[in-house]
């Protein structure tokens, strides 16, 4: 759980202390939401069973902003490949080939450069420039790119333009079809996701009277309350399984 809160923190643009803050605050943010609950209600189970459905709430959020961000660098990558086979075409260096993407490459990427050619031009090793460059983007397509690079370097530069032209083709494929993909499932699971909060809000709703405090502070009612959240959970599961895609497997980012 917690190597694939850190993977999902860093796709979504959360990395170092950035991770650690947003764990922190969302481990208060969930307590404070359980304790509000307890305030109000005075039910345990219920409160308990809110702080749960934050914490999934939460944690599909984080996992939304990191699709969201792959896929807005997905969308804009091809144009940083499609740069730097104009460049290396032209005979510029790969080397000065990256750096002109600090000025000339896609808008949301060039902090990104920038960053890259403030690290080299400070006199960083071009290795571990990359290295960083490649876990602060946090994204597939990055990680193919400076493995290639890598590879590539050893072998004198032969073979970098043609590498670059069929990464470019991979992923405008790759968006394509992630692209109807998306088009299709998104609202579907998305409604459902949101129908699971539903009954949850009908028994926020129940608890304001006092008779049916009552009821749900027995251990029956508390046991109908925890297994409504276990079937919650278990239907939240399954929508994620059966209509959610997933993040592209990272396997160059050791």
């Amino acid at each position: 759980m917690l190597s694939w809160f850190r993977a999902t923190s860093a796709a979504a643009g959360f990395s170092g202390s950035s991770a650690r803050w947003l764990l922190g605050s969302s481990s208060l943010l969930v307590f404070a939401a359980g304790w509000l609950a307890l305030e109000v209600t005075h039910v345990p189970a219920f409160a308990a069973s809110v702080s749960v459905i934050l914490l999934a709430f939460l944690l599909e959020y984080l996992n939304s902003r990191a699709k969201s961000r792959a896929k807005s660098l997905a969308a804009a990558w091809p144009e940083v490949l499609d740069s730097l086979v104009s460049a290396t075409a032209s005979g510029t260096s790969m080397f000065e080939a990256l750096l002109e993407l600090a000025s000339t490459g896609p808008r949301l990427l060039r902090p990104h450069f920038r960053k890259l050619e403030a690290d080299l031009e400070s006199g960083a090793d071009f290795a571990a420039a990359m290295v960083r460059f490649r876990d602060v983007m946090a994204n597939a397509n990055v990680d193919r790119l400076v493995e290639l690079i890598r590879i590539i370097s050893t072998a004198g530069g032969q073979g970098f333009h043609q590498a670059i032209r069929q990464q470019a083709h991979h992923v405008r494929n790759d968006l394509a079809l992630s692209g109807e993909l998306e088009s299709k499932q998104g609202w579907v699971t998305g409604t459902a996701k949101f129908a699971i909060l539903a009954p949850w809000i009908v028994v926020l709703m129940l608890c304001v009277r006092p008779e049916n405090k009552a009821a749900y502070s027995t251990t029956q009612g508390s046991g109908i309350l925890l297994l409504g959240l276990a079937v919650s959970m278990f239907a939240y599961r399954l929508i994620q399984i059966l209509g959610a895609s997933t993040l592209p497997v990272r396997v160059f980012n050791k």
